[in-house]
């Protein structure tokens, strides 16, 4: 992960510069590449099949739940997933590409894509909803394969649907549950039928929810194949939709939890083991910070990924953040005693004001992500003034080293960010002086644990 100078290392620490192995002398070296992780579901595959990363266009990445038989045009082999994976939550218009694998996980390309979106039902946010879904005609020149990527098969007689997974709770151990529109309902509203005919889906039924529950299982993006149970039927809920809007779902379909953020689209069919996933979606700050702020942050988890896996990890201060508060489980203890002080007692306007900056601000966030060479996006007075009242807010909830500590590393980067745009915020990271700055002040206060040191 880091390749330290041979100076840093104990004799018995440093590799031999060559070793010999059957009589032919090798030689040897240490390779510095930051953190690597899986992949998963999320590479571009041609023959294409469900399970996999796709996207519309302005997403950053869910799940290609099924083939499907669109006969409302001429019972075409089509892509059926969620309205806000396949037409952005209502903004897409017929025609628009699809991607395979979604934005997040590969740049957007023409030959990347593998579909135009069709239609789509849309989300009434002021009134109630039955369905996220949405359909997407393939490219005539995209090669698929109508089955489902591992442990699954396609919906059949045997394996039926029951529902298309489209919202979800999964984080750090907490009881979870994901949520399903029917199947019988999305295939009726779109006009669409299984490529098995309609044998290979299936209305829940009162005794499916009766415990331990009737087996499902579903074969998503980001989790990959995953069991569970249905846990309740006709549900009535409100989902945060990831851009601040708030819809309400009724007629839900409730199982254990068995998907994180990126795996909605996915189809959810009879079977499997029944067993009960354990699902760790997200980070110990990320889950401490949406119960204390009431901002879905887990929701976000696949930009704040992106954010990691594309610039973090391929910079000094980057991988040093990385290793402090994604992965090094030392951290624990800051968010446990933040939970033991403050748990329940949290301001109303404090609450309010990271909600309202949320509100305001994470979309452009997102946009300068993705696109940081934006000149029209850059770090205004505005941003600088409402981090530092952020701050000051915030030192509540920290000991006096720990917020001494934020604010020193405010001052140090105040005047360096100023007027700077995405692409140049990056160069920041590498900075040597800044990052050895920054660890410095940070080992001023006994409740961070440096991995480094």
């Amino acid at each position: 992960m880091r390749k330290k100078p041979e100076d840093e290392l104990a004799k018995a620490q440093v590799l031999p510069r060559s070793v010999t192995v059957g009589g032919s002398r090798i030689e040897t070296d240490v390779v510095e590449t930051g953190r690597i992780y899986a992949h998963e579901y999320r590479d571009r595959e041609r023959p294409a099949l469900a399970g996999l990363s796709i996207g519309h266009g302005n997403i950053t990445a869910g799940t290609l739940g099924c083939y499907v038989l669109d006969k409302a045009n001429g019972n075409r082999l089509s892509i059926l997933s969620n309205n806000h994976v396949l037409a952005d939550i209502n903004r897409g218009v017929a025609g628009d590409p699809i991607y395979q694998p979604g934005p997040a996980d590969l740049p957007k390309a023409p030959e990347n894509i593998i579909a135009r979106l069709t239609r789509f039902v849309p989300i009434d946010f002021g009134g109630t909803n039955y369905v996220d879904c949405a359909v997407a005609d393939l490219d005539v020149d995209c090669a698929v394969v109508d089955d489902v990527r591992g442990d699954m098969t396609r919906p059949s007689r045997e394996q039926p649907a029951v529902g298309l997974l489209f919202a979800g709770q999964s984080f750090d151990g907490v009881e979870t549950r994901t949520f399903l529109c029917p199947i019988n309902e999305v295939a009726a509203r779109l006009n669409v039928e299984m490529t098995a005919g309609a044998g290979a889906r299936s209305a829940v039924r009162p005794e499916d929810a009766q415990p331990p529950g009737a087996p499902v299982q579903k074969t998503g993006r980001t989790s990959e194949y995953t069991t569970g149970r249905i846990v309740d039927i006709d549900v009535m809920l409100e989902i945060n939709m990831g851009d601040g809007s708030s819809a309400l779902f009724d007629n839900q379909i409730a199982v254990t939890g068995m998907s994180c953020p990126g795996d909605s689209g996915s189809i959810v069919c009879r079977g499997g083991s029944g067993a009960v996933s354990t699902m760790n979606c997200g980070c110990v700050f990320l889950a401490a910070a949406e119960e204390f702020t009431g901002v879905p942050w887990s929701q976000e988890w696949e930009p704040i990924r992106y954010a990691r896996d594309k610039y973090l990890a391929n910079s000094l201060t980057g991988r040093w953040v990385i290793d402090t508060f994604f992965d090094n489980r030392n951290q624990e203890n800051l968010v446990t005693r933040v939970q033991d002080g403050y748990e329940g007692e949290v301001p109303e306007e404090d609450r309010a004001f990271v909600q309202a900056v949320y509100g305001q601000y994470f979309s452009e966030v997102k946009v300068a992500l993705y696109a940081p060479d934006r000149d029209d996006i850059r770090v205004t007075q505005q941003h600088v003034t409402e981090t530092q009242d952020a701050i000051n807010r915030a030192r509540k909830y920290m000991l006096p080293e720990e917020a001494d500590a934020v604010q020193e590393v405010f001052e140090l980067c105040r005047d360096r960010v100023l007027g700077k745009n995405g692409r140049e915020l990056i160069a920041l990271l590498d900075d040597e002086t800044l990052y050895q700055r920054i660890r410095e002040i940070a080992a001023a206060s006994d409740s961070i644990s440096d991995p480094y040191a």
